[in-house]
């Protein structure tokens, strides 16, 4: 029962301190103010905060309980790979289901000029990057939350609640257009919560597997740094209709989520 109350305190602060940042994002111009990726950013560090403030000031324990631990190597390995292999199934899924067209020349963008070098030093260290504001999610998403809910329910129900509240605390930017700019409403925000449900299972067995948030931080990096050349190589006025948001997408999450929940199974 105290582990829940936690939990409820965690979800209490970093939810509160999310909302009203992003009110005021949205009462300043949304995500067209010129400082909404430093907001975004920043946002990216409330469940870290939340979740320290759990664990120092009302559990008084080590933040090393939750995770903090230098992990084997080849789960980074894994955490590079799966946004690769998520466009490279969802792909697939478009050519079956039709969806869209593909273009790997990608013919839409070919008037920027971007120098093939830049791109390939941008691509290499983006997941490296992006690690930092990735880990301020997973510490708290993976680290405290996913293991306060695993210990509470079970496996299974852990995974999905962990990974409905990652997705509801994404809401408002949802209605704001992102990810979803073709629907800023309630089917945006479902359908990225099942996003959110279906990347927290690889994510969760990153986690649990590694017993560290590090290689977590460093795949959540990678899903931001190469998730979106999904939708540069098939491209589609509806997001629904591509990946990584719209059904091919999920299909190929999907599979992944399913193979990360049985080898979970298989070894607790």
């Amino acid at each position: 029962m105290q582990d829940l109350k936690h939990v409820i305190v965690f979800c209490t602060i970093v939810f509160a301190i999310t909302y009203l940042l992003e009110f005021w994002l949205w009462l300043s111009g949304g995500l067209k103010a010129p400082f909404a990726t430093v907001v975004l950013m920043g946002a990216m560090y409330i469940p870290l905060i939340s979740a320290v403030i759990v664990v120092k000031f009302i559990e008084h324990e080590s933040l090393r309980k939750y995770g903090i631990s230098k992990g084997k190597l080849k789960y980074y390995i894994y955490s590079l790979i799966y946004p690769l292999a998520v466009i490279a199934i969802g792909l697939t899924f478009v050519v079956i289901l039709g969806t869209t067209e593909i273009d790997f020349t990608l013919s839409m963008y070919s008037a920027r000029v971007i120098p093939i070098y830049f791109i390939i030093i941008n691509l290499a260290l983006a997941p490296f990057i992006n690690f930092i504001p990735s880990l301020g999610e997973e510490y708290g998403w993976r680290g405290f939350l996913q293991q306060k809910l695993i210990e509470k329910y079970s496996l299974l129900k852990g995974l999905l609640l962990t990974g409905t509240i990652w997705g509801l605390w994404h809401a408002p930017v949802i209605l704001m257009g992102y990810n979803y700019p073709s629907h800023p409403n309630l089917i945006g925000v479902t359908a990225f919560t099942i996003w959110t449900i279906l990347v927290g299972f690889f994510l969760g067995w990153l986690r649990i597997k590694s017993k560290s948030v590090f290689p977590g931080a460093l795949g959540h990096g990678a899903i931001n740094a190469y998730i979106g050349l999904g939708a540069l190589i098939a491209p589609a006025l509806d997001e629904m209709l591509t990946v990584p948001f719209g059904l091919p997408g999920f299909f190929a999450l999907f599979i992944i989520a399913l193979l990360a929940y049985l080898d979970l199974t298989k070894t607790r």
